[in-house]
């Protein structure tokens, strides 16, 4: 990993990832240049299309679950590129505009930013404010450039410095203890490794799904998320995203055991935890 020339990450400049990406870099001594990407699906892309590289992207938010944009797309990355680090960012959403509270009419961030913070959103606007959907929380800062005095975003105070705007209102989260996870993912093997994910679909059959979790228990394998997506190509089919507590090396004959019971499984990689 050391010898990377790029580390995309989910941008603009001042987003979360980027806060996440600063942590990759720092803990694991990463060298590489960080390069922002418009949506989660085009860092998959730029990393698929230059797999010497690495990226970086959120996957679980502890308030609204799974990131269903980044399961989808790396479920269906190539063999080789995997998931070697994940880390915790605290979320602390900021309003910020370029004017005063007082003249927000209309607010723009990513889905889950405006749900997460709701609760403030109807406590202290009407009900005919405007709600606009960004593809991240920094874009949605980033647009308010292009905008008059009329428009606030959700985003988080590195975002409000890199673009010289006003931070409104701090720590709006419904929910203070919000935090998301983000993983690193690149080509080769962790050398440390704590976590286990991977993805599996079951064949169309009573009891298939029970079965892999039977073999799941009876090596003790704890599963720490568990997660069902369409699988895109039959309907009523569904892919089974699955977190384990523990290393790969720990789960290869629990593999061979529900392969059986499987139309295919996939390890996504096992990885550290910082």
């Amino acid at each position: 990993m050391n010898n990377t020339k790029k580390i995309y990450f989910l941008g603009p400049q001042g987003s979360y990832t980027q806060i996440a990406a600063n942590k990759f870099v720092d803990q694991l001594s990463l060298q590489g240049t960080l390069e922002p990407v418009s949506t989660i699906a085009r860092v998959v892309s730029e990393l698929v299309q230059n797999p010497d590289m690495l990226a970086v992207v959120p996957i679980e938010n502890s308030i609204e679950g799974i990131v269903r944009e980044t399961i989808d797309n790396i479920l269906n990355i190539e063999d080789g590129l995997n998931i070697l680090c994940q880390c915790y960012i605290p979320i602390q959403h900021c309003l910020i505009s370029k004017g005063k509270f007082e003249e927000i009419k209309n607010i723009v961030s990513h889905p889950q930013a405006l749900s997460q913070c709701q609760n403030y959103i109807c406590k202290n606007f009407s009900t005919d404010i405007n709600i606009v959907s960004a593809s991240s929380t920094s874009q949605g800062v980033q647009s308010l450039l292009g905008r008059d005095e009329s428009w606030g975003a959700i985003g988080n105070e590195l975002c409000a410095e890199h673009y010289e705007l006003n931070i409104v209102a701090k720590n709006i989260n419904d929910v203070a203890d919000n935090k998301t996870r983000f993983v690193l993912i690149g080509r080769g093997a962790a050398q440390k490794q704590e976590r286990t994910s991977m993805a599996f679909s079951t064949k169309n059959e009573p009891g298939a799904l029970l079965r892999v979790l039977e073999i799941f228990k009876k090596h003790e394998l704890n599963m720490v998320y568990l997660e069902s997506r369409p699988s895109k190509k039959v309907f009523g089919e569904y892919v089974f995203y699955v977190d384990i507590d523990c290393g790969a090396d720990k789960i290869k004959e629990a593999l061979v055991n529900i392969e059986r019971y499987c139309n295919f499984y996939k390890l996504l990689g096992s990885y550290s935890v910082i």
